[in-house]
Order: structure tokens, then sequence, then C-alpha cells
């Protein structure tokens, strides 16, 4: 199987997957973070720094879709491919939000 071939069946089986991954990290990353913070000093850094890595792992999945040109306009499932853009946006807000609110750290 040649480079291209391989790569073509790659990004098939990331459009199957991903739509699955990022609304699953998504909302991971939002019960996760409604929760009340902790006061304890070494606690509340757990948790932001278990923020910090759902955050680069919510990149990471950007970062994948967009190297397998996803959402695709011309896909035949176009009503899921909205929804993929959709979650994309959202989750693109989500770390512009993030990144606002601790750029410092």
């Amino acid at each position: 199987m040649n480079k291209e071939k391989i790569e073509d069946k790659t990004r098939l089986q990331i459009a199957v997957f991903l739509p699955d991954a990022i609304a699953k990290a998504l909302a991971s990353y939002h019960t996760f973070t409604k929760d009340d913070f902790p006061t304890e000093t070494k606690e509340f850094s757990s948790h932001h720094n278990a923020c910090k890595v759902a955050i680069a792992h919510i990149e990471l999945l950007i970062k994948l879709a967009r190297w397998a040109d996803l959402p695709d306009a011309q896909a035949e499932d176009g009503n899921q491919q909205i929804v993929l853009a959709a979650m994309m946006q959202e989750a693109e807000d989500d770390l512009r939000a993030y990144k606002e609110k601790y750029e410092d750290e």
C-alpha cells in the first residue's frame, strides 16, 4: 500500500472517530470544570493541572481534525459535518476562553 493510500485510509478512520472523541472530551471538560474547585492548595493544584491536560487533549483533537481536513463540506453526511463544525467551534471557543483566563500561568 502506498503512502497516499495509507494517508487517505487514516483520514477516513479519523473522520469516523473524531466527532465522538471531541464530544466526549468537551463534555468531560465541562463536567469537570463545573465542579466546585478545591480550597486546599494541593487539591486545587491537582484540579488545575487536570484542566490543563483536558485543554491540551482538546487542542490535539482540533489539530487532528484540521490535519484530516475536517469537517469535510463535500462529505455525504452533511448534517454530521455541520455538527462536527459546531463542536470544533465550541472547542475553539473554550480554548480561547481558557487561555484568556489563565494566560499568565
